[in-house]
């Protein structure tokens, strides 16, 4: 049987959850489709989940697909969040993905996360189709949600279905089978296919209908075309469409035990007795119980962190979400159990770099978590350094002289989120202080320093200048490796890790290049610690020469508003610091997108509503980090 590794996303509230309700329903799954404003949805399954009725962590859920020839697709679906608050849990399932399903509103169109979706599968190569949602309701549009769709693609997207009666409940949707459409397709497929394209200006040997779709599968497994079907996932009008599609246009994997183990761990969580569970996909060979595993952790600096184990557990997902316990093949998802200090992001056999980069920026905010009774702070911070388990990128630490328990941040919902984990799931009473903004430093020139000790035998020189932004710490050598131990050698860079989390203003310091320009020692030998010591001395030193440049996190932002509304937005977004681009007005709405500090996020996000009549919509995304215009805030103790 083949298996497809296919991810649902979409912006939130575009009808994601309801659409993987549908396709559990109409496989045979379950009998009752859950919805999200009743909490009894299948993959939301989680207390907080239901109660807000947003989609918090991934979860896996099997279906089977039969074809008419009686072909069986095994289909492990990947829930993922909406909201952009959790866009790490989305980054997390992308990886392991082997298709998806974009769902697109066809009443509020391509939306700002949605934008983001695209730009990220198309980046990593993911086949996907479009499934234009809410055809039911008042305002849906067919041109203008096709439009929009296609100037969102690099590529180009082809409606298979239409609806009639559009923004009614009685709306149906159909094949396009009208004269013309088969042109349309034929005149697409030529932009990217040759041989399509010699057969379409020749004109004597004109494709029939099953040679046109068979042309948009290859090109759809390539990211050059994605069909789109329109449909309402609450009514399930078009959705047997749609999974006629993931058979026939996604690719899918023959499970095989062929080749080395590649795997790469996507999702970590505690079972009922307190141990870790790790999801992972399979890219190639097997994995069983009893299994000897060796996985590896991409460090922030310096080589990938190398650990085994023995795998006591490994189950696939079978019907659902249930499992059973059987080897898992290239291709499968599989639960395990056994590997104690495994963790996101971990790839299990083989190292593949190309699956271990990230796509978003991180988290810009961060809070200082309090127990309510001083009694739980332990219980307290070990909560949090199990939630960081499933979400590493919370980064709970002891930060600063006063060893303040802090956690990082994408915005309020994910802090009001983590609070009522506490106490629902580790029964600690939390208390949160102000989101404050986490700046960054990142070098402003080059600067070099060395010092010589000669009572400790020792020689060491550092020079520090500007990376390329993004790159974090690239740590290199110019001297020979053999002028120093390796344990000398492990000493200096783990100092520089250490080191840079705190720059002359305080902030961790970024993207910036650390050479180690001078090493030596001689008999008697200095212990490894001392060249720890040495090395703070000559990177401050160089650090005070090149200097650095404060930088404070920004969001891209777009919002859509009434456009009487125009003149005022623009006048509060000013005031808050962004740089909106030219306004994109249409008939009765106005669409501007440009960039906004990330602490003004959320004050504007509450103000939006007032300004627009209780009609605008507004959505950002993390950005990275700008220079601070005026004098850069320092962040506790400075170290000069």
């Amino acid at each position: 049987m083949s298996t497809l590794n296919l991810g649902i996303v979409a912006h939130v509230d575009a009808g994601k959850t309801t659409l993987t309700e549908r396709l559990l329903f109409e496989t045979g799954v379950t009998t009752h489709i859950g919805r999200v404003d009743h909490g009894d949805t299948t993959t939301d399954s989680d207390y907080l989940e239901r109660q807000r009725g947003i989609t918090i962590r991934s979860a896996v859920v099997t279906f089977t697909i039969r074809s008419e020839a009686g072909a069986c697709l095994k289909v492990n679906l990947i829930d993922t969040p909406g909201h952009s608050e959790f866009v790490a849990e989305v980054e997390r399932a992308l990886a392991v993905l082997d298709g998806a399903v974009l769902v697109v509103s066809a009443v509020e169109g391509v939306q700002a996360q949605t934008r983001i979706l695209i730009r990220i599968l198309e980046r990593l190569q993911i086949p996907f189709l479009i499934f234009a949602n809410k055809v039911d309701r008042v305002g849906a549009t067919y041109d203008e949600t096709m439009r929009a769709i296609c100037e969102a693609l690099a590529g180009d997207a082809v409606a298979l279905t239409r609806p009639t009666d559009l923004g009614s409940r009685s709306c149906t949707v159909g094949a396009r089978t009208a004269t013309g459409f088969l042109d349309d397709l034929v005149e697409r497929l030529a932009e990217y296919d040759e041989e399509v394209m010699r057969r379409y200006v020749d004109g004597a040997q004109p494709l029939e209908e099953p040679e046109a779709l068979a042309a948009l599968a290859r090109l759809t497994a390539s990211g050059h075309l994605h069909p789109v079907y329109f449909g309402s996932a609450l009514t399930g009008v078009g959705v047997a469409d749609v999974i006629d599609g993931l058979g026939r246009y996604l690719p899918a994997r023959t499970a095989s035990a062929d080749g080395p183990l590649h795997a790469t761990v996507f999702k970590v969580e505690r079972g009922p007795a307190g141990h870790k569970v790790a999801f992972a996909r399979l890219h190639s060979g097997t994995l069983a119980a009893r299994d000897h595993v060796v996985y590896h952790h991409p460090a922030p600096t310096g080589p990938l962190i190398m650990r085994e184990g023995v795998a006591t557990n490994v189950s696939t997902f079978t019907n659902g979400t249930g499992t059973t316990t059987a080897p898992a093949h290239a291709g499968e998802i599989a639960k395990i159990v056994g590997l104690s200090d495994i963790e996101i992001g971990d790839q299990l056999g083989e190292w593949d770099p190309a699956k271990g980069g990230r796509h978003f920026a991180p988290p810009g905010l961060e809070a200082v978590v309090l127990a309510r009774n001083p009694a739980d702070r332990p219980a307290l911070f070990n909560a949090l350094r199990q939630l960081c388990e499933q979400d590493p990128l919370i980064d709970a630490r002891l930060d600063g002289i006063d060893q303040e328990l802090t956690v990082s941040l994408y915005g309020e919902v994910q802090k009001e989120v983590l609070a009522a984990r506490l106490a629902t799931e580790f029964g600690v009473d939390a208390e949160f202080l102000p989101t404050r903004t986490v700046y960054v430093e990142r070098v402003s020139g080059v600067g070099a320093a060395f010092a010589q000790v000669p009572t400790q035998n020792a020689t060491l020189g550092l020079r520090v200048e500007p990376g390329a932004i993004g790159s974090g710490l690239d740590y290199r050598l110019a001297v020979e490796r053999g002028w120093l131990l390796p344990s000398f050698h492990t000493a200096v860079e783990e100092t520089l890790s250490i080191e840079l989390r705190v720059g002359l203003s305080g902030w961790r310091v970024t993207d910036c290049v650390v050479t180690l320009t001078q090493s030596r020692y001689c008999a008697p030998t200095p212990p490894a610690g001392y060249f720890r010591w040495l090395t703070s001395v000559v990177l401050r030193e160089a650090l005070r020469l090149a200097g650095t440049t404060v930088c404070a996190p920004v969001s891209e932002f777009e919002v859509e508003i009434p456009s009487q509304s125009i003149s005022q937005v623009l006048q509060v977004l000013h005031a808050a610091g962004a740089t909106p681009g030219p306004p994109e007005i249409r008939t009765t709405r106005c669409h501007i997108s440009g960039a906004i500090p990330t602490d003004q996020v959320g004050p504007f996000e509450q103000r939006i509503l007032g300004l627009s009549q209780g009609e605008g919509f507004f959505s950002s995304r993390p950005a990275g980090y700008e220079p601070v215009q005026g004098p850069p805030p320092a962040r506790g103790r400075v170290r000069r």
